[in-house]
């Protein structure tokens, strides 16, 4: 099995599933998350490929219960002053 991974442009959504799988298909509650997410590459499941912090065993799992993988990623920053 191959996984596709789609991220959008601001890199803070981030969707992996089974290769050539249609993700407009998918039983995704939110479809707002789908928009604007693009194919940026195709990866193994032995990978190393995955974004950094993201855990090869919890995308599996997902993938097997859900047939996808999401996640948001929030941002927050404070600026100190120095």
């Amino acid at each position: 099995m191959q996984l596709d991974i789609y991220r959008d442009q601001a890199l803070e959504k981030l969707l992996i599933v089974e290769k050539g799988q249609d993700i407009h298909k998918l039983s995704i509650d939110d479809s707002a998350f789908l928009r604007g997410l693009e194919p940026i590459r195709t990866i193994d499941p032995d990978f190393d490929g995955l974004p950094t912090g993201i855990s090869k065993d919890k995308v599996l799992e997902q993938i097997r219960q859900l047939g996808y993988f999401k996640e948001t990623i929030v941002f927050s920053l404070r600026e100190i002053e120095g």
